[in-house]
């Protein structure tokens, strides 16, 4: 009798579900960084979600369908686990980059990456040139009194070429610690302003520019705290005369004394006008014309803009109610009278200056935060930009009076400015799209050139130098040309994320993040 051979079952590991899964992780990576054009968050966001669902399948490989002897799964599995558990437990997010790539830090860090509120008699960390030179000289200095510059447009009438921290960085001024929040610097009369959290205050302060003591503090209840945006005040203060004007995180509006920190007058923009602070916070810096300070009422407030006087701080009118944004309001000297600018979420639109109505306006279709400020062209035109996918356009103003109307050039997305701001010289647009310096063609909105990450940081534009500050606290000079980018000098800055605009105030170049600001003398001041 014939006997019956019993093939043995085939007990191998079983490999072909992770081969599948992989294939099908990194076609997926492929699609969302190279197969469909979205802004650099999108696809950090699709990479995280990918990751997400390639490790749960990976462990559902393990556990089930991989024919590892028992024991050795559920061990290494438990080890796999036990690690990543402790990782977690001590491991906190304090926050994001412009890409929403999370900030980590160890828990029980004696000063998280973020910064904390230093305290006010902190000490100064001075360079050789502080103690070598008169801190008076520093009342000398060319002023640098608002958001973006003499005319809020990022343009410096200073020339840089051929000056000694082309070729060798300067020196460290002076160096300070911060509190919290992405404002900007101003300057005037040998004193430096900004605005910073420290604990459940927000306060509006004064530092000697030649020294970087703290001179005053003007403060007040109030914090806005948020992982993703990052803590405290937003807006950059203006300096008018002997004033101060500085709009807070949850809409405080505050006139200052310059000289003594004494507060003349403020409004809760937000509560008398019916408003709500926007999600990441209020950050249009005020604008100041003709003896009258102009701020957006917030979001679903009753007003669009608000106009108040300078010296009383009495309301003089409102203008219509728009969608409340990020972008900082501007005027335009177009027609007879001047125009109020202002970029509003879903459209932009001009103001009269002497009545509280539109002059014209034109939409603009984002449902996402509009930042940039407008760039005031010759000719009544107008550039506008926005970043999360939806680029620029240019616009033509016609009219007189009181008739007038908007009509589209073009739009594009070669330019997508995010958080940054963008300059124009002769013709061609420079900025920051998504993160990456590009040039563009300003008659067509074509790309002359697109070269260098520098991530979602600031610049400002001199007579023939562009000032880059990266998010990641570099500084970059770079030739103004629209044929190819190059590099003039470069060195690091500050260490952390870096969001906050520049401010110049020649010779002085004033820089700072949520932790620590830093002064550079950028000439010989002995």
């Amino acid at each position: 009798m014939d006997s019956e051979v019993t093939t043995p079952k085939d007990n191998g590991i079983r490999w072909w579900p992770a081969v599948v899964v992989l294939i099908m992780t990194s076609l997926a990576l492929g699609v969302a960084w190279f197969g469909i054009d979205q802004p650099r968050q999108s696809k950090n966001i699709a990479t995280a979600a990918i990751f997400l669902c390639s490790g749960v399948l990976w462990v559902l490989w393990w556990l089930v369908f991989s024919r590892i002897p028992l024991g050795l799964r559920l061990g290494i599995f438990a080890v796999v686990a036990g690690v990543l558990g402790v990782a977690v437990s001590q491991l906190t997010i304090v926050g994001v980059s412009g890409d929403l790539v999370p900030v980590l830090s160890w828990k029980h860090a004696s000063r998280d990456i973020e910064g904390e509120d230093p305290e006010p008699d902190v000490d100064i960390e001075l360079g050789p040139s502080v103690m070598a030179t008169d801190a008076s000289w520093a009342v000398e200095s060319m002023s640098f009194e608002q958001f973006l510059g003499p005319e809020r447009n990022t343009q410096i009438p200073i020339t840089a070429m051929g000056m000694g921290f082309l070729d060798t960085p300067p020196e460290v001024f002076w160096k300070i610690p911060m509190g919290k929040g992405w404002s900007g610097f101003v300057v005037q009369g040998g004193r430096a302003l900004t605005q910073e959290q420290q604990g459940k205050e927000e306060t509006l302060s004064c530092y000697a520019l030649g020294t970087g003591e703290l001179l005053w503090r003007h403060r007040y209840p109030s914090a806005y705290e948020s992982v993703i945006a990052g803590d405290g005040p937003r807006a950059t203060p203006t300096i008018s005369g002997e004033r101060v004007l500085s709009m807070g995180s949850h809409g405080m509006l505050s006139c200052v004394d310059l000289a003594t920190g004494e507060l003349r007058w403020s409004h809760d923009v937000l509560v008398e006008q019916g408003g709500k602070t926007p999600e990441w916070g209020f950050s249009p810096s005020p604008l100041v014309m003709d003896q009258k300070v102009i701020v957006p009422a917030g979001e679903g407030a009753r007003a669009g803009l608000v106009v108040y006087d300078l010296e009383t701080g009495a309301l003089l009118q409102s203008y219509p109610a728009v969608k409340s944004s990020y972008s900082s309001p501007m005027t335009a000297p177009w027609g007879d009278d001047l125009q109020i600018i202002y970029f509003y979420e879903g459209g932009v639109a001009g103001f009269d200056v002497k009545e509280p109505d539109h002059l014209w306006d034109m939409p603009w279709g984002s449902v996402y935060p509009d930042v940039a400020v407008p760039l005031i062209l010759p000719g009544q035109r107008l550039l506008i930009s926005s970043g999360y996918g939806v680029g620029s356009a240019l616009l033509q103003l016609e009219g007189e009076g009181a008739d007038w109307s908007a009509s589209l050039i073009w739009k594009g997305r070669s330019l997508k400015a995010k958080f940054s701001n963008v300059a124009e010289r002769d013709g061609f647009v420079y900025g920051l799209d998504d993160g990456i310096m590009v040039c563009i063609d300003l008659e067509t909105g074509k790309r002359q050139w697109k070269e260098g990450r520098y991530g979602h940081g600031q610049l400002l534009m001199l007579e023939d130098v562009l000032l880059v500050t990266c998010e990641d606290g570099r500084v970059i000079w770079m030739t103004i040309d629209p044929v190819k980018p190059n590099i003039l000098a470069e060195w690091q800055a500050l260490d952390g994320k870096c969001w906050n605009p520049p401010c110049l105030a020649w010779p002085f170049l004033i820089l700072r993040n949520d932790r620590e600001a830093v002064c550079y003398a950028l000439e010989e001041l002995l």
